[in-house]
């Protein structure tokens, strides 16, 4: 079956090596280190997540369609702490030019704002557009 996934290519080679040589694969618990995957397909655990009924170790965004869309989720989620003003290749340059210190870059408290409503978030979205048509909020 044909997918757009890189994660799906390495999990086809870690089971083929596996095969041959005997590698014991072992996979991280999805509740305790959650995926894109279950940022959008999991709304109960999300939910716990929101509500501080459950803390991952991380949260890793993969299942999200571009980089761009990425950050903004990790932003509804309470999870980025990069300040704006450093994001994006002329800030890295920058950065490194003028010898300012990567740790003026991050933010003590995470950077949280609203984009989609019909994605999980740490603050209601109620207002934001849906990124997926015919979505309901995720704050009903």
């Amino acid at each position: 079956k044909e997918t757009n996934s890189h994660q799906q290519a390495l999990t086809a080679l870690l089971a083929e090596h596996s095969s041959l040589t005997g590698l014991k694969v072992k996979t991280l618990d999805g509740e305790d280190f959650p995926s894109g995957f279950h940022y959008h397909r999991k709304k109960e655990l999300m939910k716990n997540i929101v509500e501080g009924k459950h803390q991952p170790y991380l949260f890793h965004m993969c299942w999200t369609k571009n980089k761009d869309n990425k950050i903004l989720f990790m932003k509804q989620m309470g999870m980025w702490y990069m300040k704006e003003e450093c994001t994006g290749t002329a800030a890295l340059n920058k950065l490194d030019k003028d010898h300012t210190p990567v740790s003026s870059c991050c933010s003590a408290e995470p950077m949280v704002s609203c984009h989609y409503r019909d994605k999980p978030s740490i603050i209601p979205c109620k207002d934001s557009p849906p990124i997926d048509a015919g979505r309901p909020s995720f704050w009903k």
